[in-house]
């Protein structure tokens, strides 16, 4: 039996894109957007909107299906409750972290807290996508109801061709960095070291604005910076790079680093949120950072790791 869902999000994002596209190929699905704004009159007014939809619709759908916990995920939780209809919110690592030094989760701002931290008690189900920020959801809601469940790919277009095992020495990371903030968060600085380490090696950063570049002066010559790409334009650096990696500060289950290993690059990454569950036993996870531990692990596999291990990670 089909049933009506209101789909909540902010942006729409690769991911939360394919949520929308899997649960319309058997439902009837809304699509409500609260767009992401800064400052308190434009979010008070999307809130005021928000409540205005809620008030006239809620009563329409079975249930609310929700990317993210946070000021938006409020008030469709509990409109949800109030009325007995169930609420699913997927929880993707920004909504249970705090690391004020850098201004960075959902839990650094009292009110923001107070919102994201009712949204994970009250819905009917959190859905974190890697069972690292279950742990944490349990930490913060003891009472809330949890079920991991991980983001999908579709394997049919991963594996149209065999996997190259024979690479250049290039090393990839993907990340829309726009700011100080996020350059520090998906460690940005760690992967620039890497690359003054290794001037054999060509080093794509892809996801770069423009504004943020100087952050990267004085830029190393193997250090290549490339634009936001769309999906399937990121397929030929993923066949092409040899190792990915991911070395952020804060994370949940990186979509690019399991699409890159879908293609065969050989992960390395930090022992943070989802990374490690996602590079398993196929390459390296660093505990603290070491520059030169990651180096010599590069050399030493360039081209010996077992890519198909990679892709097969994923797929299981």
């Amino acid at each position: 039996m089909r049933k009506k869902i209101l789909f909540v999000y902010t942006n729409f994002s690769t991911f939360v894109k394919t949520d929308y596209e899997i649960l319309s190929a058997e439902h009837d699905v809304t699509l409500y957007q609260f767009k992401p704004v800064k400052g308190f009159v434009k979010t008070a007014f999307q809130f005021i909107k928000q409540k205005i939809y809620l008030l006239f619709n809620i009563w329409k759908f079975d249930s609310v299906f929700i990317w993210f916990a946070d000021y938006h995920s409020f008030l469709p939780v509990l409109f949800a409750k109030i009325i007995g209809k169930k609420s699913f919110v997927v929880v993707g690592g920004y909504d249970v972290a705090r690391m004020p030094e850098l201004g960075y989760g959902a839990l650094v701002k009292p009110l923001r807290r107070i919102f994201t931290l009712t949204s994970l008690r009250f819905a009917t189900l959190c859905l974190p996508v890697v069972e690292e920020l279950e742990k944490k959801i349990n930490e913060l809601c003891p009472k809330a109801s949890i079920k991991t469940v991980y983001t999908g790919y579709k394997f049919e277009t991963y594996h149209d061709e065999p996997i190259n095992q024979l690479r250049e020495k290039i090393v990839l990371t993907v990340s829309i960095t726009d700011s100080h903030q996020r350059f520090m968060i998906k460690g940005m600085d760690r992967f620039k070291e890497l690359a003054e380490n290794m001037p054999d090696y060509l080093f794509i950063m892809i996801g770069i604005q423009n504004g943020i570049k100087y952050l990267f002066d004085p830029k190393p010559d193997n250090l290549t910076l490339v634009p936001p790409l769309k999906q399937v334009d990121l397929i030929s650096y993923y066949k092409n790079a040899s190792f990915y990696a991911q070395f952020s500060r804060s994370e949940g289950l990186p979509n690019a680093l399991c699409e890159a290993m879908l293609y065969g690059c050989i992960p390395v990454g930090t022992r943070i949120g989802g990374i490690s569950t996602g590079i398993g036993n196929t390459g390296l996870i660093i505990d603290e950072w070491n520059a030169r531990k990651v180096a010599d692990y590069i050399v030493s596999n360039h081209n010996k790791a077992n890519r198909e291990a990679c892709s097969a990670r994923i797929k299981e």
